[in-house]
C-alpha cells in the first residue's frame, strides 16, 4: 500500500514492508557472534536495519542533485542529504507507518 507525506517541505510517497522485505533487511543488518559457551548470538545494526527500511519503502521523492536532476534513492543519496533531520524524520515516519513499536523506535 501506499502512502503520500510532505516532509520538512518534500513530497515523498511511502509503501508499506512485505514480510520479505523486513527479512531481507533483517538479515542484512544482523551478524552473529558466539559466546562463551559456542551458542550463537545476534546482533543487530539498528542504523543499517534503518537505512535498509528507508532504501526498501521509500518509493519516490521530490530531491534534486546540484545539477538540478532528480536524485536517486539509493543509499549513498539517502547518506548525503542535508538537513540530517530531513532523514530522521523520514525514518520515524516510515517506522511508523510499518508499526515499528515505541520501544524498537529507541533502539535505533
Amino acid at each position: 500500500m501506499r502512502h503520500t507525506t510532505e516532509i520538512m517541505g518534500h513530497h515523498m510517497v511511502f509503501r508499506t514492508w512485505t514480510y520479505g522485505m523486513k527479512q531481507s533487511a533483517l538479515r542484512d543488518a544482523t551478524s552473529w557472534t558466539r559466546t562463551g559457551q559456542g551458542e550463537l548470538q545476534p546482533d543487530v545494526d539498528p542504523w543499517k536495519l534503518n537505512d535498509l527500511m528507508l532504501l526498501q519503502t521509500l518509493v519516490e521523492w521530490d530531491l534534486l542533485d546540484e545539477k538540478g536532476d532528480p536524485l536517486p534513492i539509493t543509499i549513498e543519496s539517502i547518506h548525503g542529504i542535508e538537513p540530517p533531520e530531513l532523514v530522521e524524520r523520514m525514518i520515524a515516519f516510515t517506522q511508523e507507518l510499518n508499526g515499528v513499536t515505541v520501544e524498537e523506535r529507541k533502539k535505533s
